[in-house]
C-alpha cells in the first residue's frame, strides 16, 4: 500500500517554492532526482505521489538544508502570505480561521489521502482536530510536524498571531490518532469592538458620576466624546472586517478565474478532440487530414509549436509531415530531417518514443543530450527545442508516427497533464491518418482500375485502327521501296522517296506505340547490345529532330547486354527525342548516353526506387525549358500533356514508362524550369553476356523463285503490291479477293500452288475458315498468314501460327520475300 498515490503535488510544490525563497543555493532538481520525481510532475496540479516518494523527498530536504524542522516550516509556508498557493487561496476563501478549521476535513481531502481529519469546536477561538491515518499507511513523524506547521499557517494568513497548539495524543507516542487542540486570540475587529464597548461603558459611568457637578461640561464635552469613541471604534472594526472580507473575496475571484480558465481549457480540449474526430468520418486525402489535425491542435491547444512525424511505408524512417509555430528556417530544417528507425542502437527521444509507444516529457534537452547522436543534438539546436513533450501516434497497436509540442515563446511549463492530454489525442489522430491512408489507397486502386479500363479501351481502338492503318502503310512502304529500287541514287527523286520511307517508319512506330500502350503489341525479347540499338537508330533520330538541334551520342566502351525487343527500345528513344525536340523549340542539344550502373542500397534509399543489381543506364538529356515539380508528378499519366492542342497525344511518356516496366527496369526524371530535362532509364544487365541475334545482310541471300503462290488479300493496294513484288522476283502469282474466292481458286489450281499468302480478316470467308478448307485438301501446303491486327488478336480469332509463318503489317518487301523463300526452301528440302 506504500506505493499507492497519496499526496497531491501541491504539497511538494510548497517545499520547492520554500527552497527557492529561503535556500536559493540549493538545486531543487537534486532533491527531486533523489526521490525519483520528475519536475513536471510537481508542477502538475493533478499528479499524486506515493508515501515512499514523499519520504525520500523530505529525507533529501533535511540533508541538503541541514534543517531537521523543515517539515514544520514547510507546513507554515503552505498557507503563508509569501506562498499563498492553492492551499492558501482555498483557506482564505472560507473567511476566517474558525470556518477554515471547521471545514478542514473537506479541505485536506484535496491534498492528502493518507489520513482522515475531524474537527470539534470547543470555543469560538478554540478547536480540536483529530487526524487518523489509514491503518495500512505508515506515516512518519515529520508528517505530524508538517500538520502543526500547517495549522499555524492557517491563522497566519488571516493575520492572527501564532496560535497555541497542544498535542495531547500522538500516534508516534502510542496514541490511536494524532489529536491537536488549537486556540488563538480573537481577531482584530473583534478586539476593537470589545475595546470600544468597554471604553463606552467607562465613559458612560464617568459621565454619569460627573453630571451632578459639571452638567454643562458633561453635555458639551463628555457626550460628544462618548459618541465619537463609539463611532470611531465601530468604523475601525468595520474597516478591519472589510479588509479581511476583501482579501477573501479577492482570493475567491482568483480561484474562480483559475476555474474559468481551466473550464475554457477543458472546453477547447473537447472541441479539439471533436474536430480531430470529425476528420475520421470524412473521406479526405492524407494531406488534407493532416492539415485539419494540425489546425485543430494550433487553434485549440495552448502550445506555441507542434509537429507531426510519420513513418515511411517500410517503417525505416521518421519524416516530418506538418507543423505549426515554426519559422521558415526551422521548417526547412524539419523538412530535411529524417530519423532512422532501423538502427537498433538508436536512442533518440523520437525513435525511442516510436518504438516503445511511451510518452516522453523533456524539461531540459541539455540534460539528456549526451545520450543522443550529434545529428539529434544539432537538430534540437537548429529548431530551438529545449523543453518538449512527444508521444507516439498509434493505431491498432502499431506506431505510425510522433506528435510533439513545446512552448518556446510563452515559456509556459509543460506538465504531466499535458502529456496525458496528448496521449488521449494521439490515438484519435492515428485513426484519422490511418483512415486517410486507406482512402488514398482505395482511390489509387480505383484510379488504377480506371486507367486499366482506359488502356483496354485504347488497346481495342488501337487494334482496330492498326488493321486499316497497317494495310495503308504496307502499300506506302512497299511501293516506295519498289520505286527506290528503280531509281538511281543520284536522282533527286531517290531522296524524296527516302523521306517517304522515313515518315512511314515514324508512322509505324506510332502504331506500335499505341499497341504497346494497350499492351497488345507482341514482345519478342532477345539478348541485345544496347549500344548497337542506339547506334542503328541514330540516322532516324537525326532526321526526326530539326537541323538547329545538335545530337550528341556517347556510348559506353563495353557491351551492354540486355534482354529486350529492338522495336521497343527504338520507341523509347523516338518518344524521348520527340519530347526533347519540342521542349527545345528552336535550338538546343539532345544528348543520348549509355553507361553501367551498380544500384546499391544507398542509391535506392536516396531515390526511393530500384532493386539491387547491375543495370545498363540509358540517358536522354535535353536543354529545353524543363518542368516544374507539379508537371513531373504527372508526366507518365496517360493523356497528360503540356503541349498545345493538336501537338501531343499525351501517350508518349506513358508508352515509355510501360516499356521500361515490361523490361523490369526503372525510370528517373530530373528536371527544373529553365534547366532542361534528363531521363535516366535503368535496364537489368544480363549476368552472362549472351551473343545477340545476328541480322543477316539481305544482299547475301537470293529471294528469287519460280514457284506458284496464291495471294488471298481483300485490300486491293496490298494485294497489288504483294503480286508486284513476287512477280518481279520470278514467282507466278494467283490473286484472290477474299477467303471464298481463295478457296475456289486453290481447288482449281491446287496441283500448281506451292504456297498461300493469306490475310486473316476478310469478308465472306475469313482466313480461319479458308485455311481449314485448304488444309483438308492439302495438309502439307505451307501458309504464310498476314494481318494488320496484332498477333494476339489474330490468335484470339482462332488462327494458330508460329513465328515463321506469320508476318504483321506493315511489312517491307524484302521481309516478305525472305519469309516466302524460307517457307518454300523448307518444303523442297530433302527428308533426312
Amino acid at each position: 500500500m506504500s506505493e499507492k498515490p497519496l499526496y497531491n503535488s501541491k504539497i511538494l510544490l510548497v517545499f520547492i517554492n520554500l527552497l527557492k525563497a529561503k535556500y536559493p543555493v540549493i538545486d531543487p532538481n537534486q532533491v527531486l532526482n533523489y526521490a525519483g520525481i520528475k519536475p513536471y510532475e510537481v508542477t502538475d496540479g493533478g499528479h499524486w505521489f506515493t508515501q515512499t516518494q514523499v519520504d525520500l523527498f523530505v529525507e533529501s530536504l533535511i540533508r541538503v538544508t541541514g534543517n531537521p524542522g523543515i517539515a514544520r516550516e514547510g507546513g507554515r509556508y503552505a498557507a503563508s502570505a509569501q506562498s499563498l498557493g492553492m492551499i492558501g487561496k482555498y483557506m482564505l476563501g472560507l473567511i476566517g480561521p474558525a470556518h477554515a478549521f471547521f471545514d478542514i476535513s473537506r479541505a485536506t481531502s484535496n491534498f492528502t489521502r493518507s489520513s482522515s481529519y475531524h474537527s470539534r469546536r470547543i470555543a469560538a477561538n478554540k478547536v480540536e482536530i483529530t487526524v487518523t491515518p489509514d491503518s495500512q499507511i505508515q506515516e512518519k513523524p515529520y508528517q505530524c510536524e508538517n500538520r502543526i506547521g500547517f495549522f499555524e499557517a492557517i491563522l497566519m494568513i488571516f493575520n492572527y498571531d501564532i496560535p497555541v497548539i497542544e498535542h495531547p495524543e500522538c500516534i508516534f507516542k502510542g496514541g490511536a490518532s494524532c489529536r491537536y487542540i488549537v486556540s488563538w486570540k480573537r481577531s482584530a475587529p473583534y478586539r476593537v469592538r470589545r475595546g470600544t464597548n468597554h471604553l463606552t461603558l467607562a465613559l458612560s459611568a464617568v459621565g454619569a458620576a460627573l453630571v451632578p457637578f459639571y452638567p454643562a461640561q458633561v453635555c458639551s464635552i463628555g457626550l460628544p466624546l462618548l459618541v465619537f469613541s463609539m463611532l470611531a471604534g465601530s468604523f475601525i472594526a468595520d474597516q478591519l472586517e472589510k479588509k479581511e472580507l476583501y482579501a477573501a473575496l479577492a482570493n475567491l475571484k482568483e480561484s474562480t478565474d483559475d476555474l474559468i480558465e481551466q473550464s475554457a481549457l477543458n472546453y477547447n480540449n473537447a472541441l479539439m478532440v471533436n474536430e480531430v474526430g470529425q476528420a475520421i468520418s470524412k473521406q479526405a486525402a492524407e494531406g488534407e487530414v493532416l492539415e485539419k489535425i494540425i489546425q485543430a491542435l494550433k487553434n485549440r491547444l495552448g502550445y506555441d509549436r507542434g509537429l507531426i512525424l510519420l513513418a515511411d511505408a517500410n517503417n525505416t524512417r521518421l519524416n516530418f509531415r506538418i507543423g505549426f509555430g515554426y519559422s521558415e528556417d526551422q521548417l526547412t530544417v524539419l523538412k530535411e530531417a529524417s530519423f532512422n528507425l532501423s538502427n537498433p542502437a538508436s536512442k533518440g527521444v523520437f525513435v525511442t518514443c516510436f518504438r516503445e509507444q511511451k510518452p516522453c516529457l523533456i524539461n531540459d534537452f541539455g540534460q539528456v543530450s549526451a545520450s543522443h547522436s550529434n545529428h539529434s543534438v544539432m537538430f534540437a539546436e537548429q529548431i530551438g527545442a529545449h523543453s518538449f513533450i512527444c508521444c507516439a501516434i498509434v493505431c491498432e497497436g502499431e506506431s505510425i508516427g510522433i506528435l510533439a509540442v513545446d512552448n518556446v515563446r510563452s515559456k509556459k511549463p509543460l506538465v504531466a497533464s499535458d502529456m496525458s492530454l496528448l496521449m488521449g489525442v494521439a490515438p484519435v489522430i492515428g485513426m484519422s491518418i490511418r483512415n486517410a491512408i486507406y482512402i488514398d489507397r482505395e482511390r489509387r486502386r480505383a484510379e488504377q482500375m480506371r486507367q486499366s479500363q482506359k488502356m483496354e479501351a485504347i488497346g481495342e481502338l488501337a487494334g482496330g485502327v492498326a488493321h486499316d492503318f497497317n494495310n495503308l502503310l504496307t502499300a506506302i512502304i512497299g511501293f516506295t521501296t519498289l520505286a527506290q529500287l528503280s531509281t538511281e541514287q543520284d536522282n533527286p527523286t531517290y531522296s524524296y522517296l527516302d523521306e517517304v520511307l522515313v515518315a512511314s517508319e515514324r508512322a509505324t512506330h506510332l502504331t506500335r506505340g499505341l499497341l504497346a500502350f494497350g499492351r497488345k503489341q507482341a514482345v519478342n525479347p532477345q539478348p541485345a547490345d544496347l549500344n548497337n540499338i542506339v547506334a542503328k537508330i541514330e540516322k532516324l533520330l537525326r532526321r526526326l529532330i530539326s537541323e538547329e538541334i545538335e545530337l550528341r551520342i556517347s556510348l559506353h566502351e563495353r557491351r551492354l547486354m540486355v534482354r529486350t525487343d529492338y522495336g521497343q527500345i527504338d520507341q523509347i528513344l523516338l518518344n524521348l527525342a520527340t519530347n526533347g525536340r519540342d521542349a527545345m523549340e528552336q535550338a538546343g542539344i539532345l544528348t543520348i548516353e549509355t553507361d553501367v550502373m551498380e544500384m546499391g542500397a544507398d542509391f535506392i534509399e536516396t531515390v526511393g526506387f530500384g532493386a539491387q543489381g547491375s543495370y545498363a543506364k540509358l540517358v536522354v538529356r535535353d536543354t529545353g525549358k524543363g518542368m516544374d515539380e507539379e508537371t513531373r508528378a504527372h508526366i507518365f499519366e496517360p493523356f497528360y500533356t503540356t503541349k498545345a492542342a493538336g501537338k501531343g497525344t499525351g501517350l508518349g511518356l506513358s508508352i515509355v514508362y510501360g516499356i521500361v516496366k515490361q523490361h523490369g527496369g526503372f525510370i528517373e526524371v530530373q528536371s527544373s524550369p529553365g534547366a532542361g530535362s534528363c531521363f535516366n532509364i535503368y535496364l537489368p544487365l544480363l549476368q552472362n553476356e549472351a551473343t545477340p541475334t545476328q541480322r543477316v545482310d539481305p544482299g547475301q541471300i537470293s529471294y528469287a523463285g519460280t514457284e506458284t503462290i496464291m495471294v488471298v488479300e481483300d485490300s486491293p493496294e496490298v494485294r497489288r503490291l504483294t503480286t508486284e513484288v513476287l512477280q518481279q522476283h520470278g514467282y507466278r502469282v494467283i490473286e484472290a479477293v477474299d477467303g471464298q474466292d481463295g478457296l475456289e481458286k486453290f481447288l482449281a489450281n491446287q496441283d500448281e500452288i506451292k504456297l498461300v499468302i493469306m490475310d486473316v480478316v476478310m469478308p465472306k470467308m475469313n482466313g480461319k475458315e479458308a485455311f481449314a478448307a485448304i488444309v483438308k485438301a492439302n495438309p502439307a501446303l505451307p501458309v504464310l498468314f498476314t494481318s494488320g491486327y496484332t498477333p494476339d488478336d489474330v490468335k484470339r480469332k482462332g488462327i494458330q501460327f508460329e513465328d515463321d509463318n506469320f508476318i504483321a503489317k506493315p511489312v517491307a518487301p524484302l521481309t516478305l520475300l525472305r519469309m516466302v523463300r524460307e517457307l518454300l526452301s523448307r518444303l523442297s528440302a530433302p527428308l533426312a
